[in-house]
C-alpha cells in the first residue's frame, strides 16, 4: 500500500475523531455565563410621599451594594391590598415580601402561607418591646417582623389652650381630666374637640387597654377565643358618648369624618384638641412650617388601669412560596436598621418599632415637644389580644365597625350595641 494513502487514510480519522472531540472540550471547559442576579418582589401599601421617597432610597441602596439580590417594588392599593395578597397566596403568585399588619397576618400565619421569620429576626428580639414581638407572632413563632405603630393621641392647639386661660397638661391625663378639659374648653361657640369616628372599632379597642378591656379571652383554649362585653370593655364606648351627647364637647361634625378629614379644621382653630392616630403629626409640622400652628401632643390617657394601648404595628412578612426566603431576610435587616426604620417611621408619621430606631427619631425631633411625647410614648404600648384572634378582621369589619358607627351617630342603645357585637361575633361564619 501507498504510504501517503495510508498516511492520509490515518490523518482523515484523527482529525473526524477530533472534530467529535473539541466541541464536548470546549463545552466541558468553557467559560460560564455570568448568572443572573436574584430578583425579590417587595409589596407596599404604602402611598405617603415621605414614605414611599424613603422606601426607594433604601431599595436603591440595597440593590447598589447587592447587585446579586435586587429587589423590585410594587405599590398596591391599600384600599384592596389584603383582597390581592390572598388572591396571590391562592394564585401561588405571592410577593416574596410585603407590609402588612400583625392584625391582617394572623390568618395567613394560620394558613401556613407565611415564612418563619423567629430565627432570622432573633437579633432584633431584645430591641423590641415584647407585646410588639408577641404581636407580629403565632403560635409562639414570629410571622411578621414589627416595622413600626401608632397611638391614639390628644393634639392640642396650644394657643388656644392659653386663650382660655387652661394648662396644657404635660405629665399625666386621665380620662376624666380629658373629659373635664372638654367642658371648660367648650363654648356656646366653639367645640372642645374634634374626634374622627368613621370607623371607630380600633380606636375603641385599642384604648379598651386603658381599663382592662381584653374583648376576647380563651384565646389559646380549644374551643376557641370567645368575645366578651364586660364593664372594662364598655368604658371607652360609653366615655366618647358621653362627651357626645352630654357634655356636648366633641364636634358631632367630626365624628362621620375619618380620623385625616379633622386635621385641617383643628389647623384652622375650629376646635383646641384633636384625638388622633400619631400620623396626624406629619401635617402639624407642616403647618407649624407654613402658619404658625404652635401644637403639641397630650399624655396618652389614663384609665383604672393604665395609659397602655393595644398596638397592631405594620409588619414585613416573607411568604412560604418565596424561592429565596433566606435573602428576602437580609433584606429585611437591612430595612429595620435604625436609620432605616427612622426614615420610614417618621415618613409615615409613626413610632419605629426598635428602640434603636425610636432613640434615632427622638435625637431628630428633640425640638418638638408634641413629638417627644408621640415617641416616649412608645413604652405604653402592649398586645392586644385581639390582634391574635383569626376571625378578629371579619368581625370588626362586618359587625363592629357598622355598631358602632351607629352608637356613636346617637342610632342605638348601649343595650343594642352589646347585643349586636356578641350575636355578630357568635354567628360568624
Amino acid at each position: 500500500m501507498n504510504p501517503r494513502k495510508k498516511m492520509s487514510r490515518k490523518l482523515i480519522s484523527i482529525l473526524s475523531t477530533l472534530a467529535l472531540v473539541v466541541p464536548i472540550l470546549g463545552t466541558a471547559f468553557a467559560i460560564p455565563a455570568k448568572a443572573a442576579p436574584i430578583e425579590l418582589t417587595y409589596w407596599s401599601f404604602h402611598y405617603l410621599k415621605a414614605t414611599t421617597a424613603a422606601t426607594e432610597k433604601i431599595v436603591a441602596d440595597w440593590n447598589k451594594a447587592n447587585p446579586n439580590v435586587q429587589v423590585k417594588i410594587v405599590y398596591v392599593d391599600v384600599n384592596n391590598y389584603l383582597d390581592k395578597l390572598t388572591t396571590s397566596f391562592a394564585g401561588r403568585t405571592a410577593p416574596d415580601i410585603f407590609t402588612s399588619e400583625a392584625a391582617s397576618i394572623v390568618a395567613y400565619s394560620k394558613a401556613g402561607y407565611l415564612a418563619d421569620l423567629t430565627r432570622e429576626m432573633s437579633t432584633f428580639k431584645s430591641s423590641i418591646p415584647t407585646g410588639l414581638w408577641k404581636v407580629g407572632s403565632y403560635g409562639g413563632r414570629l410571622y411578621g417582623a414589627p416595622l413600626m405603630t401608632q397611638t391614639y393621641t390628644v393634639y392640642a392647639n396650644v394657643d388656644m389652650f392659653k386663650k382660655a386661660g387652661v394648662a396644657v397638661p404635660t405629665t399625666k391625663m386621665t380620662w376624666d381630666e380629658l373629659r373635664a378639659l372638654g367642658k371648660k374648653l367648650t363654648t356656646p361657640t366653639q367645640y372642645a374637640m374634634g374626634w374622627g369616628l368613621r370607623q371607630p372599632a380600633a380606636t375603641f379597642m385599642i384604648m379598651s387597654q386603658n381599663f382592662g378591656g381584653d374583648y376576647f379571652r380563651g384565646l389559646t383554649s380549644s374551643a376557641g377565643a370567645k368575645l366578651s362585653i364586660t364593664d372594662a370593655e364598655l368604658q371607652v364606648p360609653l366615655r366618647v358618648h358621653q362627651m357626645i351627647y352630654e357634655d356636648k364637647s366633641i364636634d358631632p361634625a367630626s365624628i362621620v369624618l375619618s380620623g385625616g378629614g379633622n386635621i385641617a379644621p383643628f389647623i384652622a382653630g375650629k376646635f383646641p384638641m384633636l384625638v388622633g392616630a400619631s400620623y396626624v403629626a406629619s401635617d402639624l409640622d407642616v403647618a407649624a412650617k407654613e402658619k404658625g400652628l404652635n401644637w403639641t401632643a397630650l399624655p396618652l390617657p389614663t384609665g383604672s388601669v393604665s395609659n397602655m394601648q393595644g398596638a397592631n404595628p405594620q409588619t414585613l412578612s416573607i411568604s412560604r412560596q418565596s424561592k429565596y426566603p433566606k435573602e428576602s431576610a437580609r433584606f429585611i435587616r437591612f430595612m429595620m436598621g435604625d436609620q432605616n426604620l427612622t426614615s420610614l417611621a417618621l415618613g409615615e408619621a409613626l413610632i419605629p418599632a426598635t428602640s434603636g430606631a425610636a432613640k434615632a427619631a427622638l435625637d431628630l425631633k428633640k425640638d418638638s415637644p408634641g413629638w417627644t411625647q408621640i415617641l416616649n410614648d412608645a413604652g405604653a404600648l402592649t398586645i392586644a389580644p385581639f390582634v391574635l384572634v383569626p376571625q378578629y378582621q371579619k368581625w370588626k369589619d362586618t359587625v363592629a365597625q357598622p355598631t358602632w358607627q351607629q352608637w356613636v351617630q346617637g342610632k342605638i342603645t348601649k343595650d343594642e350595641m352589646v347585643k349586636r357585637l356578641l350575636d355578630g361575633w357568635n354567628n360568624l361564619r
